[in-house]
């Protein structure tokens, strides 16, 4: 609720979310230490239809990506305040998963489709 607010369900703000990867995130652009493997926070429409999930490809379903929010993530060097602070662990039940696996699904929404328009 923190990260995934607004009308993009988006902060649009930058995070180390934990994940170890060698993925230098924000870093490779701004080359500042502090930025090491921060990621903008993504919008969670169509969420559905982007699997694999996190930056790195590494969790295949969304109840994948919920456990691994709920024991906190991983332990990478810069993981944020937010993350080490407030979701380590979360402890959720198995029901609470399921519910917001539910309300993740609720926000796929049908794939765009694109048709190749026909040259003259």
């Amino acid at each position: 609720m923190t990260c995934h607010n607004g009308p993009k369900l988006s902060d649009n703000n930058f995070y180390n979310i934990g994940l170890n990867t060698e993925d230098k995130g924000r870093q490779a652009v701004t080359g500042e230490e502090g930025d090491l493997g921060r990621i903008r926070t993504p919008g969670l429409y169509g969420i559905t239809h982007t699997a694999p999930y996190m930056r790195d490809g590494s969790l295949a379903t969304l109840e994948e990506v919920i456990d691994y929010y709920d024991r906190g993530g991983d332990n990478h060097l810069n993981k944020s305040f937010f993350m080490q602070k407030f979701m380590s662990p979360l402890g959720l039940t198995d029901q609470e998963k399921a519910d917001l696996l539910a309300f993740l699904k609720t926000l796929g929404g049908e794939p765009p489709v694109f048709t190749k328009p026909e040259l003259p």
